[in-house]
């Protein structure tokens, strides 16, 4: 018999065992040292911990099952630690490869309009000028391109959040990407 804790991420309980327990905290008093001299640093731990809470709604799908020590260190190592990020050599671990995939959103931060342009240019990796010049002859066509766009902008959600962000331009939602997207904000 193991003693649970029930702990809060992100505003999101999540039962685990006391060693699991443990292990995340000292996880997260690490990354909180880490970061310290950080501006932005509540943001970023934020983040990281939302995304921790991410990891643990993927692998939990039914609710009230206990997360486990295996289940924390796959999330750490998915994530990496803070001597993975002052390397600078971070490279999962993990038995199952973590893939991220881009998500399509609205880029609010190179937005002409609503962002939606600019959101499937970081989509498809494609310049936002070619989606707009696209918009604006379709337009011109019947008035498709102002019904599609506005369609696209009720649909799409807005990229407001750091994993949003590095979630649109597919790179993977790790501490140190985390960390180097605040950096960047600078």
């Amino acid at each position: 018999m193991k003693k649970t804790l029930t702990v809060s991420l992100n505003g999101r309980s999540y039962e685990l065992e006391e060693d699991a327990f443990k292990m995340l905290d000292e996880y997260l008093k690490q990354l909180e040292s880490y970061f310290a001299e950080d501006a932005g640093k509540q943001e970023i731990l934020s983040d990281i911990e939302s995304r921790i809470a991410d990891h643990f709604d993927e692998s939990s799908r039914v609710r009230g099952v206990v997360i486990g020590a295996d289940e924390v260190r796959r999330v750490i190592e998915i994530m990496g630690t803070p001597s993975d990020i002052a390397d600078g050599e971070k490279v999962p671990k993990a038995e199952k490869p973590h893939r991220s995939y881009r998500k399509l959103y609205r880029n609010m931060d190179d937005k002409v309009l609503g962002g939606v342009c600019s959101g499937m240019g970081c989509y498809w990796n494609v310049e936002p000028l070619l989606f707009r010049i696209i918009f604006i002859i379709s337009i011109f066509w019947g008035g498709l391109g102002l019904l599609v766009y506005a369609i696209l902008w009720i649909a799409v959600p807005p990229a407001l959040t750091t994993t949003q962000k590095l979630e649109m331009r597919g790179e993977e939602v790790t501490a140190e990407n985390i960390g180097k997207s605040f950096e960047n904000k600078k």
